[in-house]
């Protein structure tokens, strides 16, 4: 819970008793390498904080894994449609490594709103954050050429070729593993 905490600490302004009411609602929640967070179908009912570990988000089109984004330690994970609309998701969210979560249900996050109303803080921040991401993926994907995306994204997980597959960062980008393996080369 040592990178919880600390991601509460440097970015909300927690007493120590309202932090204690707060960490005390989240349970955690391991899974193995290539266990599903959520699954395509399923209802999200939660918000996690990744402590260990790395997830994809992905949808199946013809056939294909479709990569839509990553989530690494101290990243939130959760499928916000799905989560606030009470809706089946359409896409899934998947470990590739060992992973360690600390889940917040959405009952205890209703329940914190009410009790706690800085809570609210943690969840305008995370809904601003899913809304900015979400609009860079799609001004990169409509105005970016794929080395452009990709040296977009080495900016922004650097690490990235250490704990994902080519294959899973190929598709993200939109292109072919062969595409990136040329685009690599050209450095």
């Amino acid at each position: 819970m040592k990178n919880l905490t600390s991601y509460l600490t440097l970015n909300f302004s927690f007493s120590p008793s309202e932090m204690e009411q707060l960490l005390g609602c989240f349970a955690l929640r391991t899974l193995k390498k290539k266990d599903y967070y959520l699954k395509e179908g399923q209802y999200c009912k939660s918000v996690g904080f990744i402590e260990k570990g790395n997830f994809i988000y992905y949808q199946i089109v013809n056939g294909e894994e479709k990569i839509c984004d990553f989530a690494f330690e101290n990243d939130w994970v959760t499928h916000y449609k799905s989560l606030l609309g009470n809706l089946p998701s359409e896409i899934s969210i998947k470990a590739l490594e060992n992973a360690e979560l600390y889940i917040l249900n959405l009952d205890k996050i209703e329940l914190l709103s009410e009790t706690l109303p800085k809570v609210n803080a943690i969840r305008t921040t995370l809904a601003e954050q899913y809304f900015t991401k979400s609009t860079q993926r799609a001004t990169s994907l409509t105005n970016l050429d794929a080395k452009a995306r990709y040296q977009a994204l080495l900016k922004e997980i650097p690490f990235i070729h250490q704990r994902v597959p080519q294959y899973y960062i190929a598709s993200y980008l939109g292109i072919k593993p062969q595409s990136l393996s040329r685009i690599r080369a050209m450095k």
